[in-house]
């Protein structure tokens, strides 16, 4: 072979192998958003009391961010706390059912030893029966008050608006002294940013080989060094008219370097199997 033919077969052998690796080297791209994003609402209806946040302002689960005017129920509360620790009716309840009980034991006493008519000792069998139901009464009207203050408090916690997870308030909704109903209950939106999301069309020609739980890397725009990832979930449903399939990969973000909303790559070639 001539040095002009070797030539030749190195740059036929070199074409072949650019093409081949351009072929290889695919390239999707997606945005990166919040891992999870909450419309926090207020589960009773009511006027805005108070918003204790605003936009930016990072939160904990738990954590109380508005508040819906409980006044009404608080003093509803007070009542019922107090009808809770009422024990005249009950103490005077007992006291009927002791006296009745004794009577009803000297009556029948008396009968066994001729002092008393059968009469007497029925007359005694229905008051005593008659005082039993009474404090029976008695114990179901204070288990229904322990009922209602419970009620009470459940309906109160439920006037506070609380973080669901821990994150950022990204959007006030609604602002103090604002009227807040069944139909339009969103205050707040928060989501969570120690860790991003990122939702990409992977081609069915390339989705072969990629699992649950596998790892890969991404490129993030504006950070050069490649970020590693998890893949999440993997479509069982390919879409039709663009021939993909929906993977989601889950991106730590603990040191909040990342911005949710950016351009984010991956190379599906260099992410082979």
């Amino acid at each position: 072979m001539t040095k002009r033919h070797t030539y030749r077969f190195l740059a036929i052998v070199l074409t072949i192998g650019l093409n081949c690796s351009h072929a290889d080297a695919v390239e999707i791209e997606t945005f990166t958003q919040p891992y999870r994003s909450v419309d926090v609402p207020a589960a009773e209806m009511g006027v805005l009391k108070s918003v204790l946040v605003e936009e930016g302002t990072r939160v904990s689960e738990g954590q109380l961010l508005a508040q819906i005017d409980d006044r009404v129920l608080r003093s509803s509360l007070e009542i019922a706390d107090a009808a809770v620790r009422a024990v005249s009716t009950r103490r005077a309840a007992e006291a009927e059912l002791a006296l009745c009980e004794e009577q009803l034991r000297s009556y029948r006493e008396l009968l066994s030893e001729g002092n008393a008519t059968q009469r007497e000792v029925d007359r005694a069998e229905t008051n005593f029966w008659q005082a039993t139901t009474r404090m029976q009464t008695v114990r179901e009207e204070a288990e229904m008050r322990e009922l209602e203050q419970k009620r009470i408090t459940v309906q109160l916690a439920h006037r506070r608006i609380e973080s669901p997870l821990d994150g950022v308030v990204v959007r006030i909704v609604k602002e103090a002294g604002e009227f807040v109903s069944p139909t339009d209950p969103v205050v707040l939106r928060v989501v969570q940013l120690d860790r991003l999301r990122a939702i990409f069309s992977v081609p069915l020609s390339r989705i072969d080989g990629f699992e649950k739980s596998q790892r890969i890397q991404v490129r993030i725009s504006g950070n050069n060094s490649p970020v590693d990832a998890v893949i999440e979930t993997i479509s069982p449903v390919a879409d039709a008219e663009s021939a993909s399939v929906r993977v989601t990969v889950r991106i730590d973000n603990r040191d909040r370097k990342i911005l949710s909303g950016v351009i984010c790559r991956w190379d599906l070639g260099g992410n082979l199997p």
